[in-house]
């Protein structure tokens, strides 16, 4: 039963903010004239609605970190579902208060199915650097609409599959906290190395992987080629079991750029407690 509240609770957050998300882009188009649903470059790319679909998805994604259920194929099939809904709601709220010049309502002159036919065949796009105007879109809006349900469902995938990458604890099916964290920096791969190829040849509980985590690696100046090191310490709400996440940046001149390769996640045996390491 309480499993069936949570899944209930979650779905209703996702219904909350599609519904937000729609009303938001609606009253952003009728306040300013721009609508961000139907942003896109090049008019094959749905950019707006991608970020609509993010936002409309976001419900699931901290109803399911708040109530600690992990994604499931349940749960991507809601998120499609509801991006279909995004897409309706925000035809449906645009049709509900579109006003002509003269103050009357178009829902009070055509019905929606003739509204949709309007907005979708009569609409105009602009391309290019000197957004020219295409002209009438004719039945290729049917098209566009398809690409930007497309881009919701992208939008809605993307923050379904950053769920499912979330560390998880595999005996309580919840979602691991953070409880500390590390980051440090080194000039070169080799002193990284230096770090990074001992802390897990050591004894977690011992005190050489204590003097690892505690002792702190800095540079004066970042330059080309110097690695960071991030290492979170994560821990089960309920078991209290742990986990070491390390993610490994590199640094081009310019930015740091992830080294995805090199990220890792090592579990910490049960009778083990890091905190106190950490936080020493």
């Amino acid at each position: 039963m309480k499993s069936m509240l949570e899944s209930f609770a979650i779905a209703l957050c996702g219904l909350a903010t599609s519904v937000l998300a729609a009303l938001a882009n609606v009253a952003i188009a009728r306040t300013t004239g721009a609508d961000l649903f139907t942003l896109a470059l090049w008019v094959v790319v749905p950019v707006g609605a991608l970020m609509v679909g993010c936002v409309a998805a976001s419900g699931y994604y901290f109803g399911s970190r708040y109530f600690h259920k992990r994604a499931s194929a349940g749960l991507l099939v809601q998120m499609l579902l509801i991006a279909a809904f995004t897409q309706f709601l925000i035809y449906w709220a645009g049709y509900a208060t579109m006003a002509l010049e003269d103050g009357r309502k178009v829902a009070d002159l055509v019905p929606f199915g003739a509204y949709m036919e309007l907005i979708l065949t009569k609409s105009h796009y602009r391309i290019g650097r000197a957004l020219s105007d295409v002209g009438e879109v004719g039945r290729l809006g049917y098209g566009i609409a398809a690409l930007h349900f497309l881009g919701l469902l992208v939008g809605s995938l993307a923050v379904f599959l950053y769920l499912k990458e979330l560390p998880v604890c595999e005996a309580c099916s919840r979602y691991l906290r953070s409880m500390a964290n590390k980051t440090k920096r080194f000039a070169d791969a080799d002193s990284a190395g230096a770090y990074y190829d001992r802390l897990f040849a050591v004894p977690v509980d011992g005190p050489d992987f204590a003097a690892l985590i505690q002792t702190d690696a800095d540079v004066e100046k970042v330059e080309q080629g110097a690695l960071q090191v991030h290492t979170t310490l994560l821990g089960c709400p309920v078991c209290k079991a742990q986990m070491i996440e390390e993610k490994v940046q590199g640094y081009n001149g310019q930015d740091w750029k992830d080294l995805h390769q090199l990220h890792r996640k090592v579990r910490i045996p049960a009778e083990v407690d890091l905190v106190p390491v950490f936080r020493g």
